[in-house]
Order: structure tokens, then C-alpha cells, then sequence
């Protein structure tokens, strides 16, 4: 398929290339709007790219981290900090099948301070140079969970509640898009698209079932 998709590609190389829209909806097994969802789009046709996020952060805050799902580039810095008036740990590593991790021993493991008074929060910034799914936690409060996305293409966007993503200037042509969830079992196959000039829309159904968000045990903020 890549072998196809690339001279696909290369056929238009010589031509003007003109960038567009690509407007993607992200769909449950049951054909409901599929939030949290990350949309990653590849094109091998020539042309400019975005740049990609490169600094984020995340805080623990209300014994969650917010976001949930964070979206970056290929050595992003991310900075995490602690807003909670207790400490926490996070442990950070990359996501293996099933919503574990896939090497605890290559983990990284620090602990946060909690928030006290009026001084600054406790922060602590880690580089994040290998593509793909990472999974958060924290040791103190194993109800936590939270996740972060290395993109290795410079079109990927977290969709919104709606299930929406949009991916800006996306050259015209050949494209494919693949999508990732924190609840999916197994990688879905990309989806092959043709971007017009004049901009595109898609759905993308998948076989995800979201799993229901339970009450952490002594959570008095869940919902709210």
C-alpha cells in the first residue's frame, strides 16, 4: 500500500501543488461521535508543511490530568506540573495494547511537590522524541490516567467532543489518515482519502467502543 501511495504522490510532484482543508469526523463502532480520538494525516506530495507543537504542558490538577490527551510533535517538551494541595508522582512511558504500558522498566518516574500557598507550582519538563502512544500515571493516586500523542506528521489534531478535527493545509492529492483512541484494542487501517483543492470532509467509522468514565474512588471533583 505505501509502495502504491507513494507513486501516487509522485505523479502530481511535478505539478502546482495547491494546499487545503481536510475536515475529518471521528466515529464509535456505533456510529456515534467519538471524542478523545487523536487524526493523523500523511501526505508524500511535495509541498510545505506545518510546523508541529513543540512545547505543551500538563497539569495535574483536581486528581486528573488536564488535558487528558495531549497532542505533539517529533521533541516536543512537554511540562508537567502539580496544581493539587498533595503530591503526586507521574510515571510516564509508551502505551502498549490494552491501555498499559509497554516496557514499565524503561518508565520515567518523578514525583511533584504539592501546590502550597503563594508559591509557584512544582514543574518538571521532559523531551519526547520517539513517535506514537505515551500513557501517564501517577503511583500516589491510581485512579489517574492521561496520555499523550508523539505524532510523526506534522497533520495531526485531538478531535473535540464533537468528534471533529480539522487539518489545515494539506497538499491536494493522494492522503490517508489514521486515527488512534486511549481505548482502542488494536491499530485500525488507515483510510485512504483525495484531498480536493478546494478542501474536503470525511467520516472515518471505527470499531472503538469509548470506555465508560467511572467515579475515582474519593474523587469529590468527577464531573464537574
Amino acid at each position: 500500500m505505501r509502495q502504491l501511495f507513494m507513486a501516487l504522490a509522485c505523479g502530481l510532484s511535478s505539478a502546482v501543488v495547491w494546499a487545503a482543508d481536510l475536515s475529518v469526523t471521528v466515529l464509535d463502532r456505533h456510529g456515534k461521535p467519538l471524542a478523545d480520538a487523536v487524526v493523523l494525516v500523511d501526505s508524500a506530495v511535495q509541498g510545505a508543511r506545518p510546523a508541529t507543537l513543540l512545547e505543551a504542558t500538563i497539569t495535574q490538577e483536581k486528581l486528573r490530568f488536564v488535558p487528558a490527551v495531549t497532542v505533539v510533535g517529533l521533541g516536543a517538551k512537554v511540562n508537567f506540573s502539580n496544581l493539587d494541595g498533595w503530591d503526586h508522582h507521574v510515571i510516564l512511558g509508551l502505551m502498549g495494547a490494552g491501555g498499559v504500558f509497554l516496557d514499565p522498566g524503561q518508565n520515567t518516574q518523578f514525583r511533584l511537590p504539592a501546590l502550597k500557598g503563594a508559591k509557584a507550582p512544582a514543574v518538571e519538563s521532559k523531551q519526547l522524541s520517539q513517535p506514537g502512544a505515551y500513557l501517564l500515571g501517577c503511583h500516589i493516586h491510581g485512579s489517574m490516567r492521561g496520555h499523550i500523542y508523539v505524532a510523526d506528521t506534522p497533520w495531526a489534531r485531538l478531535v473535540g467532543e464533537d468528534g471533529k478535527a480539522l487539518l489545515q493545509s494539506v497538499p491536494e492529492g493522494p492522503a490517508r489518515i489514521r486515527i488512534w483512541h486511549p481505548d482502542q484494542l488494536v491499530d485500525g487501517a488507515p483510510v485512504t482519502v483525495q484531498v480536493q483543492a478546494a478542501g474536503s470532509a470525511i467520516s472515518v467509522p471505527t470499531q472503538i467502543s469509548p470506555a465508560r468514565k467511572k467515579r475515582p474512588a474519593g474523587d469529590p471533583y468527577f464531573g464537574g
